[in-house]
């Protein structure tokens, strides 16, 4: 019956590697905690721009030539979005970027003047939404981009620079 006595030393060598496993991972986790208590006192991420300075203001402005009302957002870096505003049919959103000229990046400021990169600018009618195009390139920028917002019944909402 050399079967069962397979079976019983495979079992406990299933039970010993196991332990062992456990063991090692008990040993990894408690072994970083001395260098976690020992890391010092917090420092916040110091990449943080504040403020205006080397950066041009860019006015934007989203006229709603549609029915309805649309919301406009943006998309910040870090998977952040801010909310610009509710549009009314024929009414307009007027809101200032700041655009830095040696990263190209088009950045709205938070309450306390931090730059928060923005990756693009969104509007939406209840059914359809629209990115509008903002050119983000290093060097010297357009001071101001226009957008009138259209319902198409073919391409849902549709927003053209103005600017050309």
């Amino acid at each position: 019956m050399i079967l069962p006595e397979w079976i019983a030393l495979f079992r406990l060598a299933t039970g010993i590697v196991k332990s062992g496993l456990v063991l090692l991972a008990l040993v990894g986790g408690f072994s970083t905690l001395p260098a976690a208590a020992g890391s010092g006192t917090y420092v916040p991420y110091s990449g943080i721009v504040r403020g205006t300075e080397g950066a041009d203001p860019v006015e934007v402005s989203v006229a709603n030539e549609t029915g309805a009302p649309i919301d406009c957002q943006a998309s910040l870096a870090h998977w952040y979005s801010d909310e610009l505003g509710r549009i009314a049919p024929g009414g307009e959103l007027t809101l200032t970027l700041w655009h830095d000229r040696q990263t190209g990046a088009l950045n709205l400021l938070n309450t306390i003047g931090d730059r928060m990169p923005v990756e693009a600018v969104w509007c939406a009618s209840g059914t359809a939404r629209t990115r509008l195009k903002l050119p983000m390139a290093a060097g010297g920028s357009q001071a101001a981009f226009h957008f009138a917002c259209h319902a198409r019944d073919d391409q849902g909402l549709r927003c053209d620079a103005l600017d050309g």
